[in-house]
């Protein structure tokens, strides 16, 4: 049976959704129920300290102000490992774009600019007034920990395939993914090779492949995750590979290479370049360009000002490729439920099977007990 879906039945899929939404909520308060003095202790000093007035106060809203900002990176971190379901990484949608307008700022303002009311929540950015000039260090520092966020975000967002492999493992069930490793020994493509060569590494020494692995760019990541949570690699060894490779070198690598393109001497070359090639482009982003300049001087114009097309037009194609993200998570968690229906619902019809065919099985043993006869006479 072909599992419904959002768009061929809406209804049906919907009643399938709230089914699993209750399953993994039964299964979540049966889990942090074990540990309810743990969630008391922190709900009595999170919530605690917000029915008191006094000089602490202050400090709250700066904690929070810090929370929202580190869960911000963190989630852009997560979506950017699962693509947002398209392979869209946000890196290039957020944390790419973010370092480069703060290089563009700090070298219009020869200073890192100041971030207004503070850098963890954000209304507008000035220059300063006393300008000392600007390193790519001081860009670097500025940058540094929504950075690492964002890798310790991609990191979480691994995952998944781990503990689908290590449960399926101590199921003794065989995933599919493992199965196209071992046909692909016998290709000869580079992607098969890839596959082949990730996967025995993974056996000999874990923690290293998994640290090259997320050190560079890898569209094959995945296999690794499964390969370590088919093999019950310990979770420590896997995700402490994947944090240092993704947030303190990929990460590493990625944000000085951003701050060094986005410099002042190479977005100029850059738009001269376009200039010569596509002169309406170029009058469109030097445009942008200039107002972002004016608003760093002239604060007041970006508070007064009102939010550009383009970026509205971007903000709509964000909301879209969220819906669509949530939309797919839907349908897979549909398919998956009805498949383990499907799964459950197969030994009944066996067992239905056995029960109508003995009389064809004693009909088979009371031949061959004739046979039996025959040969010792």
């Amino acid at each position: 049976m072909a599992a419904p879906t959002l768009f061929t039945n809406p209804f049906k899929t919907l009643y399938y959704f709230s089914i699993v939404l209750s399953i993994y909520l039964r299964d979540a308060i049966k889990y942090l129920s074990k540990y309810w003095y743990v969630i008391a202790f922190l709900i009595l000093i999170i919530v605690g300290p917000r029915y008191f007035d006094g000089g602490h106060r202050d400090l709250v809203i700066f904690a929070d102000e810090i929370a929202y900002f580190s869960l911000y990176w963190l989630v852009l971190g997560i979506m950017s490992s699962i693509g947002l379901g398209t392979g869209l990484h946000t890196f290039v949608l957020y944390l790419g774009p973010h370092i480069a307008k703060v290089t563009i700022q700090s070298y219009e303002c020869n200073s890192v600019p100041n971030f207004v009311p503070n850098k963890y929540n954000t209304e507008y950015t000035e220059c300063p007034e006393n300008a000392l000039g600007v390193t790519i260090w001081d860009i670097f520092r500025q940058v540094y920990l929504e950075t690492v966020l964002f890798g310790i975000g991609t990191a979480i967002g691994e995952l998944p395939p781990y503990f689908v492999a290590r449960a399926a493992a101590l199921a003794n069930k065989r995933l599919e993914e493992l199965e196209e490793v071992q046909e692909a020994k016998k290709e000869h493509t580079f992607m098969a090779r890839m596959k082949v060569l990730i996967y025995e590494k993974l056996q000999k020494n874990a923690f290293l492949t998994v640290l090259l692995c997320a050190s560079i760019p890898n569209p094959l990541f995945d296999l690794a995750g499964i390969t370590c949570g088919h093999f019950l690699i310990p979770f420590s060894t896997f995700f402490g590979a994947t944090v240092t490779g993704k947030a303190f070198i990929k990460m590493h690598l990625q944000m000085p290479m951003t701050i060094f393109v986005f410099s002042k001497e190479h977005v100029e070359s850059l738009l001269s370049l376009i200039k010569s090639f596509v002169p309406v482009v170029h009058k469109f982003l030097n445009d942008a360009l200039e107002k972002q300049k004016a608003q760093l001087h002239n604060p007041s114009l970006f508070k007064e000002g009102t939010k550009p097309l383009v970026a509205q037009l971007w903000d709509y194609f964000i909301f879209f490729m969220i819906g669509f993200f949530l939309i797919s998570i839907v349908n897979s968690l549909v398919a998956q439920y009805v498949a383990d229906e499907e799964q459950k619902s197969k030994p009944s019809d066996d067992k239905k099977r056995r029960d109508q065919s003995p009389p064809k099985k004693q009909e088979t043993k009371e031949k061959n007990k004739n046979k039996n006869k025959k040969k010792d006479q």
